[in-house]
């Protein structure tokens, strides 16, 4: 369980805050992490992987807080940023240096997850293209165990196949106990795995929540005419999608895209109004 309490963290040569007096509590699952560019959610990883202190406010992973530096749980928490770069020749010599502090590694998984991307792990770093390289440190995370796993943008250099083969690994890799978050711009890429969302706008979380919460408000309907009487409508290659409230009865499946184009538009106070009800 991850808990955010009134977070609020300001970077020393900004004067408006990257993350503004955030409250959340984020359950098991895989959670879609959105917003628009500068929205704070690189931050908000730093913060809750505790490489970033809150001037206010506190972040705590089963109830302990993020910053308390004590080895083992400093082993239960990876993040996975954009761009990162691991240091040794290959990523099995980076693994054999580095899991040593990850109790829950498994090394089957790794051999597994480095298979399915078409990589032997003898492969020089230093050699591979981004995706490569992508592909590699994505196959030793994912094999880490960690109950708390964060992904900056895991897509950003893969190819299709690549992408695809990532959406499986993931399903395989996921226990029932395991938090993970990706942030992301591409929500296509991985929709239908997510348990659920966090979704922010000018450092501010605008909303968080499982599926099944935004499935009890919201109903999602494809149809061949705006309807002026929905929450929301957005015009997808010809039909819209129109956004309504839901009676909790019927079952529809969230369009976690159009939720966020929502939560984003003139219409967004209506849309949180009814996630609120």
């Amino acid at each position: 369980m991850i808990e955010l309490e009134k977070v609020t963290f300001t970077y020393r040569k900004s004067k408006r805050p990257a993350l503004s007096d955030i409250t959340a509590k984020v359950g098991s699952g895989l959670y879609l992490l959105a917003g628009e560019n500068g929205a704070g959610k690189t931050t908000l990883l730093h913060v809750i992987s505790g490489l970033a202190h809150p001037q206010y406010g506190i972040s705590k992973i089963d109830s302990h807080p993020s910053l308390t530096n004590n080895p083992y749980e400093m082993g239960d928490v990876f993040l996975l940023e954009d761009n990162m770069r691991f240091p040794g020749k290959t990523i099995k010599e980076f693994k054999n240096l580095h899991s040593r502090f990850y109790p829950n590694f498994s090394e089957e998984k790794f051999d597994e997850n480095l298979k399915a991307f078409g990589q032997s792990g003898n492969e020089p770093m230093n050699s591979h293209s981004l995706g490569n390289l992508k592909k590699a440190q994505l196959s030793y995370v994912l094999a880490l165990g960690v109950n708390v796993l964060l992904l900056d943008e895991p897509t950003n250099a893969l190819d299709i196949e690549g992408r695809e083969t990532l959406r499986k690994l993931i399903a395989i890799n996921t226990c029932e106990n395991q938090t993970i978050i990706v942030s992301t711009h591409t929500v296509s890429d991985l929709e239908n795995l997510f348990d659920g969302a966090m979704i922010m706008h000018q450092s501010k979380l605008l909303f968080v929540g499982s599926e099944e919460d935004v499935a009890g408000k919201l109903a999602f309907e494809y149809s061949n005419q705006l309807d002026p009487d929905s929450l929301y409508s957005e015009n997808i290659a010809g039909r819209y999608l129109n956004i309504y409230p839901s009676d909790g009865h019927e079952e529809t499946r969230v369009d976690w895209k159009a939720l966020y184009m929502a939560l984003h538009s003139e219409k967004s106070q209506s849309i949180i109004s009814q996630l609120q009800k």
